[in-house]
């Protein structure tokens, strides 16, 4: 029998009940259960974090191999517990195919690819022979290889064979298919990188099949533009003896009936070209309807601006409803479009609010204008193969219609809207439940200046993607015009929030399982109904956490999977239903501007999502936002709602004008409930971001306000209790690696649902501090083992660091938490630096126990260098002697110290009966305060300091009063005189002479800022810098931290042209003649 024990921690009653079914199995043999991976960083280069995320212990170890080599190396580890680590990649290896495995107890793991190619999703399902289409996807392209894709049958026939490849970058290539291809046969495509030989080839997730070769005469850019091969067969509505019924073009006679008699006729012919030459063509209906799409028609004209279609006419009749009246008609047509004319809404009452509704398949719209004035959207729904591209759409407030946008494609697939420019007053652009689809070099300008009526309390967004899934939103721009616009708690430019916008949350659920085979997960208590979507189960909590399956099926209590767990779920493990309400997106290169609120996944479940090479100014945030309630109104007593696997890279976000604050990152909101039902984050990574704070820092409005920076956190918002701690990480493993942050009051924002958080080489600039751990009410610890990383590989000549010995002052055996002295060490190897400890050995119980964070330290904690002075001691009761623990130090290059001693003294208690002591600044000064209960014989007080809790000094005495009082003593000035954090205790002496110490106080002493002014700011052409003093040199660095201007001054004013700096936010550096470096920002506008 095997044991398969949960990697996260348990309370009480789930131990118990595991530790029975150990004490009663059928065997007395202890089988390891064979360790897997369920969640891998995808991409990492060498010297980068790599986080695994499975079933192993917390000793497991992580090995690596380079490209087809078989011999793996043993990775560093910089964090690492139950089920979860982070590694490091050597520096000194080559970009290519990484093998990844873990080794626990013996047993090896199968292995993981990190950057493995992986093709998710093409422009087209279908390929011409020799034709073009374009992969989207992950890792497509490494440095220096050339990728390769090659094409095979599916019934085992030939025809396929190697492509030829243009790759973009990692997420995107251009294809070339072979001209071997069969029409008629579907083709499984394999794509490398060209790293890793096989290893290194992936199946992608979509087939494709092959049509005729054939001419694109719309230039649609997709392989079945080739099936509009009836183009020849044209139609001019005017001149044409084949059409009984001629249209005129004047404005004036209503050409709707020849229109429509020519795309009849045209569709009957077995297909044609409706050809509409310049003129202004009047389309007024009689009755109901309106121009009627045909099979294999396209309806072309001489030019979007010259050939005008007006519609919208008599809506000012008596007794007239929009009911049943439109401009377009699409009843399900194969293989027919628009191009190159314009459609203008003529009803300037709203009234005549249907421009265009239907669907079919193989549809496009292509240069032509529309003009839906104050009616409502144009709506492909359900679709199959558009293309919507280089056309313009205007909308105003279609108040009549019901607020909508200008574009409906819900629940299209294969699509690709491109080269387009909406402009748009209300709600957004709805492409929701879509799949495999493109949205690329658009420009989308929400018109600011509409209005309408504050009570209705309108939800208005811009691109709305809920439930989608393998959809590239490329280089568009977002931007809005004549702003602010009207918001209310929206404002969202991309958004995709899984159906909470509106309440209504579909399949979902959570709870315990009762039972559980490879296949099934049952729970008796559950009377499930039918699917509505395609829903998947995810397991949260205890054994196989993290792994997720759709439900193939299911009973009201039994749900089968569509393929087996890895590691089968036992009874008690739990589980949360969903539908991913965003999976395999590629949000790339957009343009955001002046939006209310910018990249957001809001009460959504989120599956591998790469956010890249964005540029976000005055737009918001980059906000994933999973969540956990009891949302029974919307019939989900426990909703969970998961993110996972999401890569945020090398974006650009900047708070400029203080509208709303900015941050990149993840929080969990937990709503009431006081217990993390399961982990929400796994696998988020945060990289190479630049984000820019106001000066000063305002609050990022979401729901709630949010400090501007970082992210990673749980939004707890309690109702009736306190949070309840059973040690659930509710957010795991998330890596914030070079990322630069710009006039943060703090750069990166965790608490106590934060877990196993890396941050490194996280580059501040005007930003004093680098984290801020909040600890929630009643929970002692804040986030568990955030941890930093080493930067480079060891060189063959490297030495290892040495950690220094520690012997701390007295700890007298009746204190609680005395702060120890803080873990030190040093680098022998030139340029090169610790950057953390890690606890080896521990002392017994019976003698006291160390704490990290408030939280009981284990052995093999990891302790950053921003933490040495992190660890305190709780004696045990009545207990004297020396308490050693041990602890290494690790270097930049990764090189681990041998193990030294800390010695913490425990004596007896001092004969005063201090009851209180503590240490504050006031202003430049230390304030210390005491108090005692009783004194026995006790002569006077003598207040010693130090700045490495190791050497002290007295620096002031103070006579003892005989009997219980308070005392006070101010080192005065000493703000002035060191920086950082500097050591109090107070040494107690007797009539006789003897010493007793009382416990180390610490105070931290912040550098006092010189007074810099610079103005105006922002600035558009001369900025004004007034010192504190005469003399300095100052330097203007770009926000990526590049020098572009220098200049100095012997007064203490001193004015700089900057008129030929692009528009940005730049840091001016002061370095004075005398006194401390300063620095400010500002902002250069355009002139």
């Amino acid at each position: 029998m095997v044991l398969s024990w949960s990697f996260n921690k348990f309370n009480g009653v789930t131990y118990c009940f595991w530790l029975l079914v150990a004490l009663f199995s059928l065997t007395s043999i202890s089988i390891q259960a064979q360790p897997a991976i369920f969640h891998n960083s995808p991409a990492v280069q060498p010297g980068e974090a790599l986080s695994l995320q499975g079933q192993f212990g917390a000793s497991a170890q992580a090995y690596l191999a380079v490209g087809t080599s078989t011999t793996g190396q043993r990775l560093p580890i910089l964090v690492q517990s139950s089920g979860h680590l982070i590694a490091q990649v050597p520096t000194g290896i080559a970009s290519d195919l990484y093998q990844v495995w873990v080794l626990d107890a013996g047993q090896r793991s199968a292995s993981v690819y990190v950057n493995q190619a992986h093709g998710l999703h093409f422009d087209s399902p279908e390929i011409t022979p020799g034709g073009n289409i374009r992969l989207f996807g992950r890792n497509l392209q490494l440095t220096g290889t050339t990728p390769q894709v090659r094409f095979v049958a599916q019934n085992g026939s030939s025809g396929g064979g190697t492509a030829q490849v243009q790759p973009y970058d990692a997420y995107s290539m251009l294809i070339t298919a072979p001209t071997s291809l069969v029409p008629g046969q579907v083709y499984n495509v394999y794509v490398s990188n060209g790293r890793g030989g096989t290893a290194g080839e992936t199946l992608v997730g979509q087939s494709l099949t092959a049509i005729t070769a054939g001419t694109d005469y719309f230039q649609l850019g997709v392989a079945w533009g080739a099936k509009f091969d009836f183009y020849k067969n044209v139609y001019n509505v005017r001149t044409d003896a084949r059409l009984s019924k001629k249209a005129v073009g004047d404005g004036v006679t209503n050409d709707l009936a020849a229109i429509q008699a020519a795309v009849d006729k045209a569709s009957a012919d077995g297909g044609g070209v409706v050809f509409i030459p310049a003129g202004t063509y009047k389309l007024a209906l009689n009755a109901g309807g309106g121009l009627y799409m045909r099979n294999r028609v396209v309806v072309q004209g001489a030019g979007k601006n010259l050939t005008i279609l007006r519609f919208g006419y008599g809506s000012e009749a008596a007794g007239w409803s929009p009911d049943g009246h439109w401009g377009l008609l699409w009843e399900s047509p194969k293989q027919a479009g628009l191009a190159d004319l314009a459609l203008l809404n003529v009803d300037n009452t709203g009234s005549f609010y249907n421009n265009m509704a239907g669907n079919g398949t193989e549809l496009f719209m292509q240069r032509i204008r529309f003009d839906m004035n104050l009616g409502s959207w144009l709506s492909w729904n359900n679709s199959d193969k558009i293309v919507i591209s280089n056309s313009e759409f205007t909308q105003g407030v279609d108040a009549k219609a019901g607020y909508r946008g200008p574009l409906q494609i819900n629940g299209t697939k294969n699509f690709v809207v491109a080269h387009n420019s909406f402009t748009y007053a209300v709600d957004g652009l709805n492409l929701n439940t879509t799949n495999r689809g493109v949205f690329e070099d658009n420009k989308v300008y929400r018109d600011g200046s509409a209005r309408w009526p504050e009570a209705l309390n309108l939800v208005n967004h811009v691109l709305i993607m809920n439930f989608a899934e393998d959809v590239a939103v490329l280089n568009n721009l977002f931007k809005v015009i004549n702003g602010p616009a009207q918001n209310i708690n929206d404002g969202e430019t991309i958004i995709a929030e899984g159906g909470g916008g509106y309440g209504a949350r579909i399949d979902e659920d959570a709870g315990t399982a009762t039972a559980t085979t490879p296949t099934t997960l049952q729970d008796n208590s559950k009377n499930w109904p039918a699917m509505i979507q395609h829903p998947v189960v995810a397991i949260v909590r205890g054994p196989g956490m993290g792994q997720w399956r759709r439900i193939a099926s299911r009973t009201s209590t039994t749900l089968t999977v569509d393929q087996p767990w890895t590691v089968t779920p036992q009874a008690g493990s739990r589980y949360a239903i969903f539908n991913w309400g965003a999976r395999s997106w590629i949000i790339q290169g957009n343009t955001l501007e002046g939006n209310r609120r910018g990249i957001t996944f809001y009460q959504n479940a989120t599956a591998d999502i790469a956010i890249v090479n964005n540029t976000l100014t005055n737009s918001g945030s980059i906000d994933l936002t999973p969540w956990q309630m009891d949302n029974s109104p919307a019939g989900v007593p426990q909703e969970f709602l998961p993110v996972y696997d999401t890569q945020i890279t090398g974006n650009n976000v900047a708070d400029i004008d203080g509208s709303n604050g900015v941050f990149i990152g993840v929080h969990t909101i937990q709503y009431l409930q006081p217990r993390s039902f399961g982990t929400s984050v796994i696998g988020v990574e945060v990289r190479r971001n630049t984000l820019t704070a106001h000066q000063p820092n305002v609050p990022a409005v979401v729901d709630a306000n949010f400090p501007e920076g970082y992210i990673n956190d749980l939004h707890f918002q309690p109702g009736s209790s306190n949070y309840i701690d059973e040690q659930t990480p509710a957010i795991l493993g998330t890596i914030f690696q070079d990322n630069t942050a710009i006039n943060c009051d703090n750069a990166v924002h965790l608490n106590s649902g934060a877990y196993n958080t890396l941050v490194c080489n996280t580059k501040l600039v005007n930003s004093p501090n680098l984290i801020e751990d909040i600890k929630f009410n009643a929970i002692t610890h804040g986030s568990v083992s955030t941890a930093s990383c080493p930067t480079s590989a060891p060189t063959a000549s490297a030495l290892p660091p040495v950690a220094d010995p520690k012997t701390n002052p007295v700890v007298p055996h009746n204190t609680s938490g005395t702060r120890l002295m803080p873990l030190t060490g040093s680098d022998p190897n030139p340029n090169g630096w610790v950057v953390g400890f890690n606890l080896r050995t521990l002392p017994p119980t019976t003698q006291g126990v160390i704490y990290l964070n408030g939280s009981p330290a284990k052995t093999q904690d990891w302790v950053p260098t921003s933490q040495a002075n992190a660890l305190t001691f709780q004696p045990a009761n009545n207990y004297t002697g020396q308490v050693v623990f041990t602890y290494t130090a690790t270097n930049d290059q990764s090189l681990i110290s041998s193990a030294v001693p800390f010695t913490v003294p425990v004596a007896n208690p001092l004969p005063v009966a201090l009851t209180q002591f503590d240490a504050k600044m006031q202003g430049l000064d230390a304030l210390l305060t005491w108090q005692t209960a009783s004194e026995v014989n006790n002569d006077f007080f003598e207040i010693e300091r130090s700045t490495d809790a190791s050497t002290f000094a007295t620096v002031g005495r103070v006579t003892a009063k005989g009997t219980a009082s308070s005392y006070s003593f101010t080192d005065t000035g000493i703000g002035s005189q060191l920086q950082g954090i500097v050591y109090y205790r107070l040494r107690q002496v007797d009539l006789d002479g003897t010493t007793t110490y009382s416990p180390t106080q610490a105070v931290t002493l912040t550098k006092v800022a010189t007074t810099v002014q610079a103005y105006p700011n922002p600035t558009t052409s001369e900025l004004t810098v007034r010192l504190p003093s005469a003399g300095a040199k100052l330097i203007i660095y770009t926000a990526a931290g590049q020098q572009i201007m220098e200049t100095s001054t012997i007064t203490a004013e001193q004015t700089i042209d900057v008129r030929k700096l692009p528009a940005g936010v730049y840091l001016l550096r002061i370095k004075p003649t005398q006194g401390p470096d300063n620095q400010v920002s500002f902002v250069k506008e355009a002139s």
